[in-house]
């Protein structure tokens, strides 16, 4: 084996000797030239020698009059004499290794792994803002403070690590267990009304309800107590016993409620005017402006990255929009259909912040008025709700 590597190192040739071949043989052997391999090929001979020992083969020729021919050549100094006729090949590799040193430097995979309450996307993202991307230079990055910036950006996940392998980079990462409240039994609570309404369904899970369905209550009166009648098995009429407990339940009823929102026909705001706009191509690392005039420097910059995707498969290539923006107050005036649209929005949220995931408007009437400049919308609503409030018993007043 490390024959076979000399060999190729030092370059090897073989020749055809035609004439007396016996004496050159003879000769060739006493000059200290000894062939790596002899071939016989009728009257002719077939030597391989090494490359360096060529030239001497034109004494002994001339010596024993015989006819010496080149018939291949092999090995390291043939193929570089090859590669320096056609100057682009040793160009095109000594680009091609500097191309590899220069990319080795750059993270090009990110890779996930674990279970979080985020999606894909947003994980990215998250990685990308403390740091860590595709296509960004290993020098740029601690992967230790990526992790602690990537943990303070996502509070569902309580543990992460970044590990790098060559231009991998794998993001470690495990949800956090959040521990659930332990229902609090002690203690005796009644469950009262908190406005006016009539009920219409009642589920308690503890205490003694002491309220009908379709009954109208008033606001503070007590719907559950929390007063546990423990009756005779044998006489159902005849209380045995009275415990105190936490009663607990959910009452829903009908309330009437009034909401209303106001919008002006003209309000001063503030708004975001660009200055400038400057756009750079991150292709491999490397910026290329795109634009032919810079941003100026101005109090508030805004920068948006988007990074280029071909078939669903994103590319180490970004297009970053640096805005330059300043504000300014305008004022902005409405129609009166325009202030009515934006009275009756802001009246719905209002109204969604106040019934939540439970309640829901039953009927509705909606007026609007105008006053000093001034679009007000009021809704008269019957809505359902849940109205019950757990008090320490004798809390009731």
């Amino acid at each position: 084996m490390m024959e076979r590597m000399m060999r190729r190192v030092s370059g090897t040739v073989w020749v055809r000797i035609s004439g007396d071949t016996a004496r050159f043989v003879n000769i060739l052997v006493r000059s200290g030239i000894f062939p790596l391999e002899m071939q016989a090929e009728g009257e002719e001979l077939l030597l391989l020698i090494r490359a360096r020992q060529f030239r001497k083969l034109h004494g002994i020729k001339l010596r024993t009059h015989t006819r010496v021919k080149l018939v291949t050549r092999s090995g390291l100094p043939f193929a570089l004499r090859r590669i320096l006729k056609r100057p682009g090949i040793p160009v095109g590799i000594v680009l091609a290794a500097a191309l590899y040193l220069w990319l080795s430097g750059f993270y090009w995979c990110v890779e996930l792994v674990g279970e979080a309450p985020y999606s894909k996307t947003e994980i990215l993202s998250a990685a990308a803002e403390s740091g860590v991307y595709i296509g960004v230079r290993k020098k740029e990055v601690d992967l230790p403070m990526s992790a602690n910036r990537f943990l303070r950006s996502l509070p569902d996940i309580s543990w992460a690590s970044f590990n790098s392998d060559g231009c991998r980079v794998t993001l470690d990462f495990r949800p956090a267990v959040k521990k659930e409240q332990p229902v609090d039994k002690t203690g005796a609570y009644d469950v009262i009304a908190r406005r006016d309404g009539v009920v219409k369904k009642i589920a308690a899970q503890g205490g003694t309800v002491i309220v009908d369905v379709n009954a109208a209550v008033k606001a503070g009166q007590t719907l559950v107590s929390g007063v546990a009648l423990i009756k005779d098995p044998w006489d159902p009429e005849k209380v045995v016993r009275h415990l105190l407990s936490h009663a607990r339940a959910e009452i829903l009823a009908e309330t009437r409620h009034t909401f209303s929102a106001s919008c002006p026909l003209k309000e001063e705001t503030m708004r975001e005017v660009s200055v400038e706009e400057r756009k750079v191509l991150r292709v491999l690392g490397l910026k290329f402006p795109i634009s032919l005039k810079g941003a100026r420097s101005e109090p508030k910059s805004i920068v948006k990255k988007i990074q280029l995707s071909v078939l669903g498969t994103d590319l180490p290539v970004w297009l970053e929009i640096q805005r330059c923006v300043r504000t300014e107050p305008k004022t902005v005036a409405y129609t009166t259909g325009q202030a009515q649209r934006r009275a009756l929005e802001k009246l719905r949220v209002l109204q969604k912040n106040y019934l939540g995931e439970t309640g829901r408007i039953l009927t509705e009437e909606i007026t609007f008025s105008e006053k000093a400049g001034v679009v007000y919308a009021v809704s008269h609503c019957t809505v359902e709700e849940d109205i019950a409030v757990e008090v320490p018993m004798g809390g009731t007043g």
